[in-house]
């Protein structure tokens, strides 16, 4: 549209924090402060199958997940058992005060709202009229914001801030706001954006700025989908400790990812495995983890284990099962610590070896992977016994254990 931003070419902010988070990630390091003593962090450990909490609100006696759970993602309370390293919630992009209503900051701050293209169509998040999206790029809203949600929780005690929702493509709409009665174009409103993508990134290392500065870690809910591009995700995982993946490997949906969507969200994963702390959250499609299906708990785990690294983190619950805590006997599977790093097999399915066992992916949506498993009898994650080969049906995993 006309009155769109002009998206400069060459070095720009956003170019020199893509180069930099992607080299430093490759190098093995980050751009953010993860190998800072003073920051407490979590410390998940090299075997089995390292566990984060989403929320405990709902949890009067949060010792049920003592030794299980490494990171707890948006918690009510800092009395966590040892091992836990609670975190607190908070929106990156919108004021977290419902007593701030659409109408307040018409009478208050009407140049802090943010707008779609249109100019009068409000940008919020997920259709969510509560909390109003604000302009994070105004220093006067950098500081409202940081003073009204982040410092309080500083000063709690929270030795991690968690933020939620973070886009580094242009999901919601966002492209301006207004300062009096003049509107002032920011980005173009279109899903992929790169005026969009370098404000988030800019917003990000202010934020990872302060809070490292303070000696405390900083925490992302960063979302994958198609749109966006792997440059910002890798500047963005690289500006946090803790890189959050709503997404998982099942996408809430019965098919999961697959095809060329698995490789993608794959090859990005374990790029990153080994620098960066990471949750990954799978929801499977039942309302409850109990009633979930046996493929979809294989999916989850072998994929876990395919890309697992020391710093690799996971959530398995029913859709939108978030606040308690839910437990499978898949999930205190332990067939050691790696003992290859994972391969393409010749039956198109991809495997990796473990100390005592193995993990199988075929990511395929169409293709039945027959794969040859090493010598000896094996047991499944149910306790079938494998020898010889192992058919997998299209979009399956399946974890092995030689114990």
């Amino acid at each position: 549209m006309s009155d769109a931003p002009r998206i400069t070419h060459g070095i720009t902010r956003r170019s020199l924090l893509a180069g930099t988070a992607a080299a430093a990630l490759l190098a093995g390091t980050t751009t953010s402060a993860q190998a800072t003593p003073s920051l407490t962090l979590p410390n998940p450990p090299a075997d089995g199958i390292a566990r984060g909490q989403v929320f405990d609100n709902q949890i009067p006696d949060r010792s049920v997940y003592a030794g299980l759970v490494s990171f707890v993602w948006g918690a009510s309370s800092l009395a966590q058992p040892a091992g836990a390293v609670p975190s607190a919630y908070m929106p990156a992009f919108r004021d977290f005060d419902q007593t701030h209503t659409l109408a307040w900051y018409q009478a208050n701050h009407p140049d802090w709202i943010a707008y779609k293209s249109d100019g009068t169509t409000v940008a919020w998040e997920f259709g969510n009229m509560t909390y109003v999206p604000i302009d994070f790029q105004n220093p006067d809203v950098r500081t409202f914001y940081w003073n009204s949600f982040v410092q309080p929780k500083i000063d709690a005690g929270y030795p991690i801030i968690a933020f939620d929702n973070v886009l580094t493509f242009n999901g919601y709409g966002n492209a301006g706001h207004y300062n009096g009665t003049d509107w002032v174009p920011q980005y173009s409103g279109d899903r992929v954006d790169d005026a969009w993508a370098e404000a988030v990134l800019d917003w990000l290392s202010y934020l990872s700025g302060r809070l490292h500065a303070a000696g405390i870690g900083m925490a992302a809910n960063i979302t994958w989908n198609a749109s966006v591009k792997v440059a910002d995700m890798l500047s963005a995982v690289g500006l946090v400790d803790v890189y959050v993946d709503e997404q998982g490997f099942t996408v809430h949906r019965p098919e999961n990812y697959n095809d060329s969507a698995w490789d993608n969200k794959y090859n990005f994963t374990r790029q990153i495995a080994g620098q960066t702390l990471h949750l990954a959250i799978n929801e499977t499609t039942e309302e409850t983890l109990a009633t979930a299906t046996q493929a979809q708990i294989d999916w989850a785990v072998a994929n876990y284990l395919l890309y697992r690294e020391q710093k690799s983190m996971m959530a398995l619950c029913g859709v939108g099962e978030y606040h308690v805590f839910v437990d499978r006997p898949q999930l205190h599977t332990n067939i050691g610590t790696p003992s290859a790093a994972p391969v393409l097999d010749a039956s198109g399915a991809y495997t990796r070896l473990y100390q005592h066992g193995m993990t199988l992916v075929n990511r395929s949506s169409t293709a039945t992977a027959v794969v040859t498993v090493p010598a000896g009898t094996w047991t499944d994650l149910h306790g079938a016994t494998v020898s010889g080969q192992l058919t997998m049906p299209p979009n399956s995993g399946s974890v092995l254990s030689n114990l």
